[in-house]
């Protein structure tokens, strides 16, 4: 019964740890993403039954329906069989909740490769060799981005410019190009 207490012990405590350090290190940990991003360049995200959480709750209720059913005298493969099916109940429960919860998110994350070729529009006016902002939509929301210009040249205020790369943590953007006179495209 001890081994079944230690282990229930463990995923609790790992959970308590989760729960006090996880907005420290970033949150939840999901060893079982594979880097999958839409085209589009979005993220949307979502729980993993390989995430921290659903495991460490696996665990602890393996460790309590181990414990339970040595209680109740039964021999240890019938201990951990106890054990592993209230894991996998409660393991169950986590996710649904995770995937509820992950639904109820009002935006997605957007990635900056994902923008360069879409229109903006400035927001906040680009000096020459400064920055300002931009807005555009992505995934059928409107954000902001810090921008720059890619000729250093300065940008007003509601000019419709199109981002050509990334700088750093800012965008880099240039006016659309126009035709030549009598020219096309």
């Amino acid at each position: 019964m001890l081994i079944y207490a230690a282990l229930a012990a463990f995923g609790f405590l790992f959970l308590i740890v989760m729960l006090f350090l996880g907005e420290f290190s970033g949150g939840d940990q999901d060893a079982g993403h594979d880097g999958h991003v839409e085209p589009g360049g979005v993220d949307h995200g979502g729980p993993s039954v390989l995430s921290a959480r659903i495991m460490a709750a696996f665990l602890t209720a393996f460790g309590v329906g181990g414990v339970v059913g040595r209680y109740y005298d039964l021999s240890h493969p019938a201990a951990s069989g106890v054990g592993v099916v209230s894991g996998i109940v409660m393991a169950g429960l986590v996710y649904q909740f995770a995937k509820m919860l992950y639904s109820q998110q009002a935006s997605v994350q957007v990635l900056m490769p994902g923008l360069i070729g879409r229109s903006a529009e400035v927001s906040v006016a680009i000096p020459a060799g400064g920055v300002g902002q931009i807005s555009l939509m992505a995934s059928g929301e409107r954000s902001e981005h810090i921008a720059r210009s890619a000729g250093d040249q300065a940008i007003p205020r509601g000019a419709e410019v199109v981002v050509t790369g990334l700088r750093g943590d800012s965008l880099v953007v240039a006016p659309p190009k126009t035709p030549a006179p009598g020219g096309t495209r």
